[in-house]
């Protein structure tokens, strides 16, 4: 039976970053998915700095970056397409040293990390194959999956679920999940201009129609994203045929100017998995969340979900933390998740409090009220997250390293980090241990660093501040000599073995 470190059910755009994160770390990498080749059509199309960050682990973000479109507004309408309410978006490199959010094409950009993980002969791929079983054991867990009518065994010391949202994995495990009581359902179609249309290029719009709300979204090329909300009473079947498809997009295009890829409607929901690791067994992405398609932050989601657990599973397979590192996961992860989810309904809920105005009508959201803050992780953290400072991505300046320039993040690469302007720390023995185990890079600021001054509002807060892998800050020190005592508290933290 073939042993493998990991072994990830799914090989879309989370399981396969995720494989290629792992298998960049040195670990045997089993990968199985029941289809084969990258998604045949759209379905993610939005991503942002943070997650570039970890798309260039791969080398793959300029490419990324190469092959997107940037939405400059983003206008709430009305039925005539007017707009009521308009956001202005960031656009350009932001303080993440990566554009604050670009639209991609899914097949293509599936293309790009499948190229990267192909490279990589610590990962084996295989598709056309289910996994129909499991067992989680103290030795690991060993799987059953058929491929071709055959059965194959495997084992792997760990199993991660990045199954989507019908996850066999989740419902096997027999993981509850609790209901954010925002279920609809929405026709989605996916367009290509075949010639230059007088739309706006940058401008995705919310339509606030009470007819039908919808969404439109540019993306890179040509390609068009709409969105239209299945009415009551209305057949799925009919909906999804050519002609009525073609009638909901004659405001934008038609057939002599756009193909149609795909009209499918989708059931949406909103809600989050109650347990996320039992065992050797861990869940991420839709798998663990799911959130309607309102702020294209259900990919960017499962990418975050995989970034936090990737160097935490490389500390406990190198044995420099003991199992409890992984109850971090969740306690980190599940109010970020369920932050994100909570704003994804609650844009849903503007457009329809636009629509109820529209018609003279009253308008009350319906469902749970959530009190969860962002940006900040709650735990796995050391100084307070109201400096805005820990508990979120590091912003990442340029940095002189041999008189070469360079992105901070391909410095630290998958390594904890000490940030200071400091040449010289004392160091308490312990630390110098800890320092050694994980092996954390120091970065000494000099002069010629962060032209930007992109770290400025950390360094007016702090000395010295210590980077995770996934470069969230972990904390910081106004007194310099405290650093050794902040380097001591990962021990406990993330349970190392020193």
């Amino acid at each position: 039976m073939e042993q493998f470190d990991i072994a990830i059910c799914g090989f879309g755009p989370v399981g396969s970053t995720f494989a290629g994160l792992m298998g960049k770390l040195g670990h045997r990498v089993l990968v199985i998915e029941k289809n084969s080749g990258p998604s045949p059509t759209a379905r993610a199309i939005n991503t942002d700095g943070e997650q570039l960050r970890t798309f260039d682990r791969l080398n793959i973000a300029e490419k990324v970056v190469e092959n997107s479109a940037e939405v400059h507004r983003v206008h709430f309408g009305d039925a005539d397409l007017n707009p009521i309410q308009t956001i202005d978006q960031p656009v350009g490199v932001s303080s993440m040293g990566w554009p604050t959010q670009v639209l991609f094409y899914q097949p293509e950009l599936e293309g790009f990390i499948r190229s990267a993980v192909a490279k990589d002969s610590n990962i084996t791929l295989k598709e056309d194959t289910e996994l129909i079983d499991f067992e989680d054991t103290e030795e690991g867990v060993s799987l059953k999956c058929v491929s071709s009518d055959s059965e194959i065994q495997y084992r792997a010391k760990f199993l991660i679920g990045c199954d989507g949202a019908s996850s066999f994995i989740r419902k096997k495990l027999d993981v509850g999940l609790e209901d954010f009581e925002y279920n609809q359902e929405w026709l989605v179609c996916d367009a290509h201009l075949t010639e230059k249309v007088d739309i706006p290029e940058n401008e995705a719009m919310q339509i606030c129609d009470p007819k039908r709300p919808g969404t439109y979204v540019p993306g890179r090329r040509g390609h068009l994203r709409f969105e239209f909300k299945k009415m009551p009473g209305e057949n799925s079947e009919e909906l999804e045929k050519d002609e009525n498809v073609w009638k909901l997009l004659k405001p934008w295009i038609n057939e002599s100017n756009a193909t149609l890829e795909r009209a499918q409607v989708y059931a949406f929901h909103a809600c989050i998995a109650e347990s996320w690791c039992k065992g050797n067994i861990l869940i991420a992405g839709d798998a663990a969340h799911q959130m309607p398609p309102f702020m294209g932050a259900g990919m960017g989601t499962g990418i975050r979900d995989i970034t936090n657990i990737s160097w935490k599973l490389d500390l406990l397979l190198n044995n420099k933390a003991g199992p409890e590192i992984l109850n971090t996961y969740q306690d980190e992860r599940h109010s970020h998740a369920k932050w994100t989810i909570a704003q994804t309904v609650t844009i849903g809920q503007v457009i329809e409090g636009f629509c109820a105005a529209a018609e003279g009508k009253d308008y009350e959201p319906k469902g749970p009220s959530y009190d969860v803050k962002f940006p900040h992780i709650p735990v796995g953290i050391y100084s307070d997250p109201e400096d805005t400072v820990t508990g979120v991505p590091i912003p990442q300046p340029i940095i002189n390293i041999e008189n070469k320039e360079e992105l901070m993040d391909r410095v630290i690469g998958s390594n904890f980090a000490l940030i200071t302007n400091e040449i010289n720390l004392e160091l308490s023995k312990k630390a110098k241990r800890i320092i050694e185990l994980l092996e954390i890079k120091k970065i000494t600021l000099g002069e010629d660093d962060d032209p930007e001054k992109r770290l400025k509002n950390v360094f007016d807060k702090y000395d010295a501040v210590l980077v995770r892998p996934d470069k969230y800050t972990y904390g910081g020190v106004e007194d310099i000599s405290k650093v050794s005592e902040m380097i001591e508290s990962l021990e406990k933290e993330f349970s190392l073995i020193v």
